[in-house]
C-alpha cells in the first residue's frame, strides 16, 4: 500500500510539474479584453495622412484593441464620396473624413450623421510658388487677403473636380474678391506624387493638399498661403474638418461598440495634448517612407489642428454649412443639429481620465 501510493504521489507530483511548465510557457495575456474576441470594425478613410493623427495613434499604441475592437481601415483612393458609400452600403461601419461629403448625402435623404471630432482645424491649405510669392510681393506678415490675391494668373492644382481641395482654392480666390472661374486656373491632378511632380517641374503654379505633401513643398521653396491649422483665418478657424460620420442605424444597434471606437478615439487625443512626443513616434510608423526632417515638419504644423476631446460644436459644423454655401452651386437647407450627435460622446466621458 505504502509502495502504491508513492507512486502515486509521484505521478501526481509530475502532472503538476508539467502543468506549472506549461502556464509558464504559455502566459495569460497582459490585458483581459486581449483574451477575448474582438470586434470588427471597418472604417473607410478617402485618404492618408495627417488627419488621421489621433487613430493612428490610438491604434498603434493598442487603445482600440484594448477596448476589445479589432479595427481595420480602408483607403478609398476615389475619396469621400466612395468611403461614404461604402458606409452606406453597409461595407464599412463609420466614414472618417470631410463632414461636407456625409452633409450632402443628408440633405438627400440617407440618415447619416457625425459622433466624433478627430480634427478642428482646416487640414488642407495651399502652397505657391516662391517666385509667385515674391513676384506679388507677399510674406507670411502680409494680410492674408493679400496673400490670397496672389492667387491671380496662376494655375493651381487640386485633388480633382468638387474635392476639398477644389473647395479651399475657390473659397479663398472669393473671399479675396478674385472670380475662380475666371482670374486663375483650378486644374485637377490627382494625389500626393502628380502633385509634387507638377509643382517642382514649374508646370502649375501651386496646388492645394493636407501635409505632409505641403510641407515637403515649402521644403522646396513653396510658399504657404495661409496656416489653418492654427486656425488664423477666421472664416474657417475652429472648423470641423475630420470626423467619424456613421449611419444613425449602426450607431442605435452598436451602440457598445461606438462607445468603445469613441473611448479609443478621446485617449489618443488626449495623448497628442499631454504626451505628444510619445504620440508622434506612435504615428511615425505610418509615414515611414516620409524624410524625417519632412515628417517632423508637417507634425509641428498640423498638432495644433487636433481637438483635446471628440466632442463636436454646433459652431464647428455651422462653419461647415456656410463653407458649402459659398462655394458650391447647390445650397445646403439643413440645420447643424440633424448633421451630428454627442449622445456617443457624452455617453464615454464619465469613463474618461482627465490627463
Amino acid at each position: 500500500m505504502l509502495i502504491l501510493s508513492s507512486l502515486r504521489s509521484r505521478s501526481m507530483f509530475k502532472r503538476l510539474l508539467a502543468a506549472i511548465t506549461m502556464a509558464l510557457l504559455c502566459p495569460m495575456p497582459a490585458h483581459p479584453s486581449l483574451a477575448a474576441e474582438r470586434t470588427k470594425v471597418v472604417l473607410a478613410f478617402p485618404s492618408e495622412g495627417f488627419l488621421y493623427v489621433p487613430i493612428y495613434a490610438a491604434q498603434k499604441l493598442g487603445y482600440f484593441a484594448e477596448e476589445g475592437l479589432d479595427v481595420e481601415v480602408v483607403v478609398f483612393q476615389k475619396g469621400g464620396a466612395a468611403a461614404l458609400t461604402a458606409v452606406l452600403s453597409r461595407d464599412a461601419d463609420a466614414y472618417v473624413g470631410f463632414p461636407a461629403i456625409a452633409i450632402r448625402a443628408r440633405t438627400k435623404g440617407q440618415a447619416v450623421r457625425a459622433f466624433a471630432a478627430v480634427q478642428t482645424q482646416f487640414g488642407s491649405t495651399v502652397v505657391i510658388q516662391g517666385d509667385a510669392a515674391r513676384k506679388a510681393g507677399i510674406s507670411a506678415a502680409s494680410p492674408i487677403v493679400d496673400r490670397a490675391r496672389a492667387l491671380r494668373g496662376l494655375t493651381i492644382g487640386v485633388a480633382g473636380p468638387g474635392s476639398t481641395t477644389d473647395l479651399l482654392v475657390r473659397f479663398l480666390a472669393k473671399d479675396a474678391g478674385l472670380n475662380p472661374d475666371r482670374d486663375l486656373t483650378i486644374t485637377p491632378i490627382g494625389g500626393a506624387p502628380n502633385m509634387l511632380a507638377a509643382f517642382s517641374q514649374g508646370t502649375i503654379g501651386g496646388f492645394s493638399l493636407s501635409p505632409p505633401t505641403i510641407t515637403t513643398a515649402e521644403k522646396q521653396g513653396g510658399f504657404v498661403l495661409v496656416d489653418l491649422a492654427k486656425g488664423e483665418y477666421e472664416p474657417l478657424a475652429g472648423f470641423l474638418f475630420t470626423a467619424m460620420i456613421a449611419r444613425d442605424d449602426w450607431l442605435s444597434s452598436h451602440r457598445d461598440t461606438a462607445e468603445k471606437l469613441v473611448r479609443g478615439l478621446w485617449r489618443g487625443e488626449q495623448l497628442l495634448k499631454s504626451d505628444p512626443d510619445k504620440a508622434r513616434e506612435a504615428v511615425r510608423t505610418f509615414f515611414s517612407r516620409t524624410d524625417p526632417a519632412i515628417f517632423d515638419a508637417a507634425w509641428a504644423a498640423s498638432l495644433p489642428s487636433y481637438p483635446a476631446t471628440p466632442r463636436i460644436e454646433p459652431s464647428a459644423v455651422e462653419k461647415n454649412i456656410t463653407f458649402m454655401n459659398a462655394v458650391e452651386a447647390e445650397p445646403v437647407r439643413i440645420a447643424a443639429d440633424q448633421i451630428f450627435t454627442n449622445v456617443i460622446v457624452d455617453a464615454v466621458a464619465p469613463t474618461i481620465t482627465p490627463k
